[in-house]
């Protein structure tokens, strides 16, 4: 009776209940068809990603965020250059044309300088009203051209002054303003404005004499306002100018200590801190009458101060524009000092005395305690400045563009015209006919650079790539080629050297070698020049094939000359 009661009771125990079974199941089902359920979801959501993949993909989360951030740098970076391009855009000019490909171009820069050179001829005024009693003024003429001024000499009592003079000016772009204004001079007070002009100058042209109305009740002025581009070279810009960079030489090599104490011509000339006097005289300027006043030599700069009564001067004379000082004498008894500048630099601070003789620009000092030592202390700066740039001029030393020992001569012609139409026509930034010789050669996909200046090579440089056809069994239907070249003139602009070097890029060994090339323009005669033309084949390693490629080498510079001897 006990066994069969201990067995019913570990039986319940051990079995569960109809209650606990169907609970049992129940969950079990339940957990079976959320199981099921997420399979489904899961295998329709993958199917709905590998649709998706090949036409888009999202970035994980944290990339996003990054690429966000990266993409407000640049926005922020893009305004943050398009703020500061009008203060750029007057000294460069960008090129946006890059190759098909997106890659830099080897041995190219990103911008370019067109310079300009603007001679403004002030020839004279008319109906001119001054302060005077009888209407006649001191008149003199301020031109100006973005920072840069020049004055023009003091006419004395005149309504219709004549001036004849000439003023050099640079610009970066054209079109360009020019302002002329006319001062009447006051020896006591300030210089009142009689009238001015702002004249634009929209692109390279020579103007006959015209008059312009000046912004006042009358009066009129004369000029005669020519421009030119000139070749990206420092050399040939300053031979046209006169105008050389005057600190670099010294700065570069020769560095001042800074003096953080501000001297008399930081004080009075805003001179920056590494331009110290070297020299300092009382002396004073010869206008109607004596202003008295200091005389400053610096390395660069020979400034002059005076303040008489209400009347201040400031003259600066860079030292790169004086040509000549010689002493002289004021009244007969009072020795002097006389500063000729070279023509077309114009006066500074001041109006400056004319010459009659050549029309050249003139300052006179006088009244100095020792006219002889300022004398010698002027001929020394200007002979360590002369100096200084003659010694720049031969230490800059360019590297070879190409390698000469490889060349041959091929050809030697005379081309009509001179070394400089020879650039404008054949090899300009816009050159009509390159484009002609590669059509004829049936070559594609031509791009040109502009002309920039070289630091490493002098002259000019630019790069030209295109697809050339081969001939050769060996060789594809067509290869890529690069080109680099180069232009150099000489001081007088009476030669002209132009260099390529020209590399095929899918040819069997291109990359063993480059096609050097150089023509040499030799100015005969004022509308003839002679041209000499030499190749050869730089060899960079040794193949198999290098007699076949030096033989062959010369068939397309050969080809070039016949077409140019066509043109």
């Amino acid at each position: 009776m006990m066994g069969a009661q201990y067995c019913s009771w570990l039986l319940g125990f051990l079995l569960p209940s109809l209650w606990e079974a169907e609970v049992a199941v129940s969950a079990t089902a339940l957990l079976a068809a959320t199981v099921a359920l997420l399979l489904i979801l899961d295998q329709s959501a993958s199917n709905g990603t590998t649709t998706t993949t090949p036409t888009t993909s999202s970035p994980p989360p944290s990339t996003a965020r990054i690429h966000h951030r990266d993409g407000r740098r640049r926005r922020s970076s893009a305004r943050g250059k398009k703020a500061a391009a009008p203060e750029l855009r007057w000294h460069t000019c960008e090129i946006t044309s890059p190759p098909a490909d997106g890659s830099p171009r080897r041995g190219s820069s990103s911008t370019t300088t067109n310079t300009y050179v603007i001679k403004v001829e002030l020839v004279s005024a008319k109906y001119l009203i001054g302060a005077n009693l009888n209407g006649t003024s001191e008149p003199y003429a301020v031109i100006s051209l973005g920072e840069q001024k020049r004055f023009s000499s003091m006419v004395p009592s005149s309504r219709n002054p004549l001036w004849g003079q000439g003023f050099n000016f640079l610009a970066r772009e054209l079109p360009a303003e020019v302002t002329v204004t006319i001062y009447d001079w006051d020896n006591v007070c300030k210089c009142k404005v009689i009238g001015s002009v702002t004249v634009a100058i929209l692109g390279e042209d020579k103007t006959e004499s015209t008059w312009y109305d000046l912004d006042s009740r009358s009066g009129q002025v004369c000029m005669r306002i020519s421009s030119m581009e000139v070749f990206n070279s420092d050399s040939y810009f300053n031979q046209h100018t006169r105008v050389d960079s005057q600190r670099k030489m010294t700065l570069n090599k020769q560095r001042l200590a800074m003096i953080e104490d501000s001297g008399p011509l930081q004080a009075m000339f805003e001179f920056p801190h590494d331009e110290i006097v070297q020299h300092s005289y009382s002396c004073a300027l010869e206008r109607c009458f004596l202003h008295y006043g200091r005389m400053y030599i610096s390395s660069w700069h020979l400034c002059f101060h005076s303040k008489v009564f209400a009347k201040q001067l400031n003259v600066i004379i860079p030292l790169q524009d004086i040509n000549e000082i010689k002493r002289s004498q004021h009244s007969l008894i009072n020795p002097a000092i006389i500063i000729y500048l070279h023509t077309g630099a114009g006066g500074h601070g001041a109006p400056p005395l004319c010459c009659q003789q050549n029309g050249s620009f003139r300052y006179k000092f006088t009244s100095f305690w020792n006219r002889n030592r300022t004398f010698r202390a002027l001929e020394t700066a200007l002979q360590i400045y002369r100096a200084n740039l003659e010694a720049e001029k031969q230490a800059t030393t360019f590297q070879p563009f190409i390698n000469e020992h490889v060349l041959v001569d091929v050809t030697s012609n005379t081309f009509p015209g001179t070394p400089e139409k020879f650039f404008t026509l054949i090899l300009g930034d816009n050159p009509i006919f390159i484009q002609q010789y590669r059509d004829a050669r049936k070559d594609t996909d031509l791009k040109m650079s502009k002309w920039y200046a070289s630091d490493e090579y002098g002259g000019n440089v630019r790069e030209v790539t295109f697809r050339s056809l081969c001939h050769s069994p060996l060789c594809p239907t067509d290869t890529a080629v690069t080109e680099l070249q180069h232009t150099s003139f000489s001081k007088d602009k009476r030669n002209l050297i132009y260099e390529t070097k020209q590399q095929a890029h899918d040819v069997p060994f291109g990359s063993y070698f480059e096609i050097h090339c150089r023509w040499s323009l030799r100015k005969t005669s004022s509308s003839t020049c002679q041209v000499n033309i030499k190749i050869g084949v730089n060899m960079k390693k040794w193949c198999i094939l290098q007699s076949k490629i030096k033989s062959g080498a010369t068939d397309e510079e050969r080809s070039l000359q016949d077409f140019a001897g066509c043109m």
